[in-house]
């Protein structure tokens, strides 16, 4: 073994810094062992009494490791500051043995006993904490050392020209049952097949269950439960079904990878499905990582195997999300020939909605600068970390015994034959997915090596706490380049998918979109192509239809894009009740904005949005000033307060409005004011008030005198544009107008418009008056002065 380099050891990031070097008790060249005085400093500490007077202290830093000093950083005087602490060291020491092996508490490499404890408060235990191999019990590695193992590795596999792939087996390679029908049914068949071997089939009623033939290849193992108990019985019955075309794949990917096995069952369950799919061990040989070696009972991690480079490694997994989308990921299809049975050993594991994980976890610190002394990080105390796996394995026995006895796959032969009356077979044998992986492993293969032959052919420098340089032969840049292919010039809106209560932006729906290539919005802007629906009759989907050239599609056709690797065919998934996947060009919205200008979804509002507007009666629209009918408007609205009040309290608890509830308001506004031609939905409104001489700044007068005073600017309120007065008042509305009788001014006000005079006449009394008619005189709201002016002035 080559001589190990020279350790540099660091000042412990506990002192009180900054620290001034008094004295170096020990000289350069020589040999110091644990517990050797390195120096002396002294720091100014400030007592906790406001009175007392800052005062100096003396320290000193003992050695925890053994060998020979070789240099110092430091000399006496000088002042280290915490940042200074962290980036230089102070001494370098060549030591003997840098215990970077280490297994069951001794040195592999020197023998020494690394579980002694001192004052020092430095365990050399911790100098080899990183665990790399497939056993449980095997040896724990220093960070240089993992380095170079994997360094070493990555010669290997250039020189054979190979890359490594990591396996899961439940739902990737095999899927597994404990129902009983299985063996039922298996029993039957190979009963019936025995009895047919060597003469005809001349009975009718003796017939063959339609089962057979997908399950003559299934094989059958028992385990014995993980916890023994008094009641215990001998575990039950697993049946494996291989996915087909698992030995063409697993023979020609040997070929070029290097395969290891990483599965969330036991290591007894893992080495029996082994025993099936590699009986000679010729594809696996021991590289097998069960959940009982894994650390971690719901993620899988890279890091748990190739600690500090992940540039050769490829993954195939049915679950996306246990390893956290990691670049280095390539998405299997469930193998669900089971039906109904899902993942027997994924009862504990997060649901599964094959959009990603939560919030990611945070991997374990790596092991970085040597610095004694640093008191040890609180971590889970063993005890309380084998409760919560015990919780989980007896949660997943639990249901491992209820699918016993439920048996679900007897249940859906049932229905089945009740629905197609016919003995049809259930179980499916045409599944193909590992023809698609296998095409897709070999196209990561063949542009490894390719880029790798028109490289200088140096392997990249190995190890976490180096930067380099991303190379054009590394399995994760492949890969995600592949995923950015996959919804390349896709522009994405999805309506109903995204919880409320999420920034879409921080969705997992959203990076994952990304993370594929496509670009996202909230809004249904000009360029969008897809609109991603949960559901049928949302706000946006009514206007992506309307509008047209969008895919209105249903989520599933993003699942399986991501799920194959592959954009597929839109019009495989068209939104319930929708006519086609891609609406017919509708006429121009009046807005930039096509989500704003669409309709909301009512009765009153879906038939003939689009069609030209209608002269009602003898109203002539393009004689209509429509500037002069908003000043109008604006001036109702500012001798309104009772409306203003009504507005300011309209936005309360709209931030938990959804997007389409948003838009539909929106869609509600724009359709009014745009001059639909179909009537509009009116709202409640209350009556206005006329302004009094010392709301209106002593002027009285009617409404005609105070628009003017308006339109010169000597009198103005506060902005009204929401109110549904202005949304109210529509062409339609006015041509019905016309039909009214007249009102004469002069006449003496009647019950619908008495509030008006008696306000104007000075007194406040009719106000209490008016709020005592306002419940029983909606019909008389709609007939108000501004009605009646308007009249006027066209009439």
């Amino acid at each position: 073994m080559a001589e190990p380099d020279p350790t540099d050891l660091f000042l412990p990031t506990s002192f009180p810094y900054p620290v001034k070097v008094v004295s170096v008790d020990a000289t350069a060249g020589s040999r110091i062992v644990r517990g050797t005085r390195l120096l002396t400093y002294s720091f100014v500490h400030v007592p906790t009494n406001r009175d007392a007077q800052p005062e100096p202290r003396f320290g000193t830093w003992d050695s925890a490791i053994e060998g020979q000093i070789t240099s110092w950083g430091v000399v006496p005087g000088d002042v280290v500051s915490a940042k200074r602490a962290r980036e230089q060291p102070v001494v370098v020491v060549l030591e003997d043995c840098k215990h970077g092996m280490q297994l069951g508490g001794m040195c592999v490499l020197c023998g020494k006993d690394m579980t002694v404890a001192d004052y020092i408060g430095f365990a050399d235990t911790s100098r080899a904490n990183i665990q790399m191999t497939h056993s449980a019990d095997g040896p724990t590695v220093s960070l240089e050392e993992a380095e170079r193992i994997e360094r070493e590795n990555i010669e290997e596999l250039l020189n054979a020209r190979k890359l490594t792939l990591i396996v899961d087996l439940d739902q990737t390679i095999v899927h597994a049952t404990v129902d009983p029908t299985v063996g039922e049914w298996r029993a039957e068949g190979a009963a019936w097949k025995a009895r047919h071997a060597d003469k005809p089939d001349d009975d009718p009623d003796d017939t063959l269950n339609p089962n057979w033939d997908a399950l003559e290849d299934v094989a059958e193992f028992k385990l014995k439960p993980e916890f023994k108990t008094p009641d215990a019985h001998d575990g039950p019955t697993y049946y494996i079904k291989r996915r087909p075309g698992w030995e063409k794949f697993l023979r020609e990917m040997s070929l070029k990878y290097q395969m290891h096995v990483y599965t969330m069952g036991t290591r007894a369950y893992a080495e029996e499905v082994c025993a099936l799919i590699d009986p000679t061990g010729d594809v696996f040989g021991r590289r097998l990582l069960s959940r009982d070696e894994s650390n971690n009972m719901t993620r899988k991690s890279l890091e748990r195997l190739f600690p500090c480079d992940t540039s050769m490694v490829v993954v195939i997994d049915d679950r996306a999300d246990v390893w956290e989308w990691t670049p280095n990921l390539l998405k299997v299809v469930p193998f669900d020939f089971f039906v109904g049975i899902g993942d027997i050993n994924g009862t504990f594991l997060p649901k599964n909605t094959m959009l990603g994980p939560a919030a990611p976890e945070k991997p374990p610190p790596a092991p970085t600068k040597l610095a004694p002394g640093d008191p040890p990080s609180p971590t889970r105390t063993p005890s309380t970390v084998e409760a919560a796996e015990k919780a989980l394995i007896k949660e997943n026995e639990i249901a491992l015994e209820a699918q016993v006895e439920e048996r679900p796959l007897a249940k859906k032969q049932e229905e089945l034959k009740e629905e197609v009356k016919a003995d049809v077979p259930v179980l499916k044998n045409d599944d193909n997915e590992l023809a698609r992986i296998r095409r897709l492993l070999e196209e990561v293969h063949n542009e490894f090596y390719a880029a790798y032959d028109k490289s200088d052919k140096k392997p990249a420098a190995v190890g976490r706490r180096k930067t380099k340089a991303k190379l054009s032969y590394d399995c994760t840049e492949i890969i995600l380049r592949k995923r950015a292919q996959v919804l390349a010039g896709v522009h994405i809106v999805f309506s109903g998918v995204i919880p409320l209560d999420t920034n879409p932006e921080v969705s997992e729906h959203w990076r994952l979109a990304r993370m594929f290539g496509a670009r996202c919005s909230t809004d249904l802007s000009a360029d969008v192509t897809h609109l991603v629906c949960a559901k049928p009759g949302t706000v946006k989907a009514d206007a992506a239809m309307r509008r047209g050239g969008i895919h209105v599609i249903r989520a599933e056709w993003f699942a399986d894009c991501l799920n194959l690797l592959a954009r597929q065919d839109e019009t495989l998934y068209p939104l319930e009740g929708m006519r086609t996947t891609m609406g017919t060009k509708a006429a121009p919205a009046s807005s930039a904005s096509p989500a704003s200008s669409s309709t909301a979804k009512s009765s009153d509002d879906d038939e003939g949005w689009d069609e030209p507007p209608a002269p009602g009666g003898s109203l002539k629209l393009e004689a209509i000033n429509w500037d002069d009918i908003n000043d109008e408007v604006d001036a109702a609205m500012n001798e309104s307060d009772d409306d203003e009040e009504d507005e300011a309290g309209m936005g309360t608890g709209a931030g938990a409005m959804s997007e389409d509830e948003w838009s539909e308001r929106d869609d509600v506004s724009s359709a009014h004011t745009n001059s639909a031609p179909n009537t509009p939905t009116r709202g409640k409104r209350k009556r206005l008030r006329s302004v009094t001489p010392s709301d209106a700044g002593g002027v009285n007068g009617s409404p005609s005198s105070k628009r003017k005073k308006l339109s010169t600017g000597s009198e103005r309120a506060g902005p009204s544009s929401a109110s549904k007065l202005k949304e109210g008042v529509t062409a339609e509305e006015l041509a019905s107008l016309k039909k009214l009788p007249l009102i004469n001014t002069d006449v003496p006000p009647t019950s619908g418009s008495r509030s008006r005079a008696g306000s104007d006449a000075g007194g406040g009394g009719d106000e209490e008056e008016e709020e005592d008619d306002e419940d029983g005189e909606e019909e008389d709201d709609e007939d108000d002065f501004l009605a009646r002016e308007l009249e006027e002035d066209w009439g």
